[in-house]
This record gives C-alpha cells, structure tokens and sequence, in this order.
C-alpha cells in the first residue's frame, strides 16, 4: 500500500486537516476544521484522524504552523494561551511515520507556487492591472488574516533544479509609517505604543480601524467579521475603516515587493481577502501602492493579483511531499 500524507495547516484560532494517497491529486478541497488553540486540543483532533486511517503502509504528516521555529523541529504558536511549543517529536508519538513542520507562511508560498504553474482559472486570480502572470522574476505575498503573513519567492532561473526559493518573512512586525498617519496617530493613542502593519492590517487591526474612525476613539469595537458584513451592505463607517485597512496593505505591499524587487507578481491571498474581494477597491489599491515619489515607476511595472483558491493547506501538501520524497531517495 502507498504511504498516506496528512497535511495541515494549523492557525492561530482553527486547524485545517486533509489526506490522501501521498502519491495522489492534493485532497483538501473539503477539508476537515477544528477550532483550535492550544497544543492539547491539536494532538486531540490528530490523534482522531490518525485512529481513522489504516494502519498498513506508512503515515505522513507535514503542517504548517503560524509560529517560528524556537529549535531544530519545534515551533512557537504565537496566539495560544499556556503551552505553546508544537513539535515534531511529540506529534510523530501520536503514530505518525514522519513529520515535518514549517512556517504556515512557508507553506502558503509552496501552495502558491504550485497553484500557478496548475494554470488556474481566470475566477481564482484577479489581475488588478490587466496583466498576466509574468514567467520570471521575483514574487511577494501578502496575506491579510487574523495575522499579517508575508514571504517572498525568490526565481533562481529556468535551468535551476529547483527553480523557485521561499523566504518566509516577519516583515509585518515593522512599525508602520507613510500617509494616513492621522489614522496611526489613533491607534497608537489606544495601544499606547506605534503600530506595527499588523496593528492595522488583520483582525485586531481592521477592528482598531473602526474605533479610530470615531472622533471619541472610544467604542468598544465591533469585531472584524461584522465590519466586513457591515461594510458590504453599506454602512459608511465600517468601509472607511475598510478602506484604510486596504490603503495600509497596500503600503505594506510596496515594502514587501521592493525588498525582494518583485517583478514577478505581487500576489494578496488568505481567508479575508477571499471574503473581502468585492469590498477591494483596485484603483485605490494601486494609487496606494504606486504611491512613492522616487519608486513609483518601478511599482507601475509590477502586476498585482488577488487570489481567490486557497493555497496553505495546498503548500503544505505540495512542500510535505517534496520532503519526504526527498527523504525517501536519499536513504
């Protein structure tokens, strides 16, 4: 019998599952979910999984972790309360053959990578300057969530044997800054310190928009989903703190793809901007991201893409099976 691969994606508040013959089509289009958010509760929903499958062939597990690695093999969710420490040594006791973990970051760039070279369909990838997906050069994801995810995707050339290198990023922990700096004025008064992109660009963020679109700035604030909803049946409060929570991304993005000169594509992805399309105004984006007197023409030059599929769980399949495969070769 084949080896199965288990792939997940573990996120700060909810946990994503799916498995297959490891030498099978990527499964996770109906993915099994779990709100999870302690180390307890995830070895509690793999160990349900794991008493579901066969127990002939080997099993394989990869995942990636919205956490840094603290050592060789463990990693630190960064959102759970108590134990944190996930690590590769502890989940392969719960019966699994082989397990690796990486960055949900990490991941989300594999997952990105295979999902373009899978030629999507045109409903999945949104061009918001009529471009198509260039052949070469560097790219940058952004991923507005609960969190700010970044990485980039460094192209090392057609005759490369592994052509696209990921590098995953903690780019949105960097204090924010540029125009609209009334808004940050506003939300550094209710934090007491300077926000960070994060601060601004992902659910807390989107929320601390909306009390700061408030004169008082002392609402309790409502939480990210109900503004989301709010704002598309046209409340004028919650789209502007949408707004802004765009034009931040949009700053951010200009950081991120200047640093890696991404002239392959910027790419905005994740479960928000899935649920948010319709509310991304493209023009305001681009004018937001073009926004910069000495790099502007150089910003013009690069697409911009939103993509609609999701590509975690993707990556973390796509990567975990390249590992292992790897593994297996080698011994």
């Amino acid at each position: 019998m084949s080896d199965i691969l288990v792939a997940m994606d573990v996120g700060a508040s909810r946990t994503r599952i799916c498995y297959a013959d490891m030498t099978g089509p990527f499964p996770g289009l109906d993915p099994y979910i779990r709100n999870v958010g302690s180390v307890q509760a995830l070895e509690e929903f793999l160990i349900e999984i794991r008493e579901s499958l066969p127990e002939t062939g080997r099993v394989r597990l990869v995942a990636g972790v919205a956490g840094p690695e603290v050592t060789s093999g463990t990693r630190e969710m960064t959102n759970w309360a108590g134990k944190s420490l996930v690590s590769e040594d502890s989940l392969a006791r719960i019966g699994f053959d082989d397990v690796a973990l990486m960055n949900d970051l990490e991941a989300s760039a594999h997952g990105l990578i295979a999902f373009l070279e899978s030629d999507p369909p045109s409903e999945t990838l949104i061009a918001f300057n009529e471009s198509s997906v260039p052949a070469e050069g560097n790219r940058a994801l952004v991923l507005p969530g609960s969190g700010l995810g970044s990485a980039g995707i460094i192209d090392r050339g057609p005759t490369s044997k592994d052509r696209w290198h990921v590098v995953a990023s903690e780019a949105g922990h960097v204090l924010a800054s540029g125009t609209g700096k009334g808004v940050l004025t506003a939300v550094e008064r209710r934090q007491g310190r300077q926000p960070t992109w994060e601060d601004v660009v992902s659910g807390p963020g989107l929320e601390a928009l909306w009390v700061a679109m408030a004169a008082s700035h002392n609402d309790d604030p409502l939480s990210a989903p109900e503004i989301a909803y709010r704002a598309i049946h046209g409340d004028p409060r919650c789209q502007r703190a949408l707004h802004y929570y765009y034009h931040f991304a949009a700053r951010f993005s200009q950081l991120l793809t200047l640093a890696y000169l991404s002239f392959g594509g910027l790419f905005l992805a994740g479960g928000s901007t899935r649920s948010n399309a319709p509310l991304i105004r493209r023009e305001e984006f681009l004018t937001a991201f073009c926004d910069n007197d000495r790099m502007g023409p150089i910003l013009r030059q690069m697409p911009v893409f939103l993509v609609l599929a999701e590509i975690t769980l993707l990556g973390s399949w796509t990567a975990g099976r390249q590992r292992f495969e790897a593994r297996a070769q080698s011994t």
